[in-house]
């Protein structure tokens, strides 16, 4: 039996997230708290997507990183269409993918590229913030920070 490339499995997982984060969405978006989990649910999908990209395109795979990419901004832009975000409920949903992205987007990244999950990098101001803080703050920050961006959905939108 042929053994697949990383990019096939890379592919085979983006198309498996992608095709979840849909099915997800339209089987829970007309129930009050399960819209809320959907969105959140479908925000972890956009991150995911944003972290691989990431990732792929500084190990050098630049035409997945564009592809991936794409994907992102696409779930980005539809994803309020999908779940019917209201204008009274637009910060909600803004302040639930910020959260959201700050709990998993660093994890994510650095399991694609094989690094320690709370590693990181030293390219920018947040990587020095972060780096300074021992791994059991980082885990604190970032547990609270999915908690707010599960429940803020949950609760503000019905």
């Amino acid at each position: 039996m042929k053994k697949l490339k990383q990019e096939t499995w890379i592919w085979i997982g983006v198309i498996t997230l992608i095709t979840l984060m849909l099915f997800a969405s339209m089987a829970l978006n007309a129930q009050n708290w399960k819209k809320g989990l959907a969105v959140a649910g479908y925000h972890i999908g956009t991150v995911a997507l944003g972290a691989i990209a990431d990732a792929q395109y500084d190990m050098g795979n630049k035409n997945l990183s564009h592809t991936l990419h794409a994907a992102e901004v696409g779930a980005l832009i539809s994803g309020p269409f999908i779940f019917k975000v209201k204008k009274s409920e637009a910060l909600s949903y803004v302040l639930s993918y910020s959260f959201i992205r700050f709990s998993f987007f660093d994890s994510f990244y650095n399991m694609q590229r094989d690094l320690p999950i709370m590693y990181n990098g030293t390219t920018s101001t947040y990587d020095e913030v972060m780096s300074k803080m021992p791994d059991h703050g980082k885990a604190f920050y970032r547990s609270w920070s999915l908690v707010l961006g599960v429940a803020i959905p949950i609760k503000e939108m019905r």
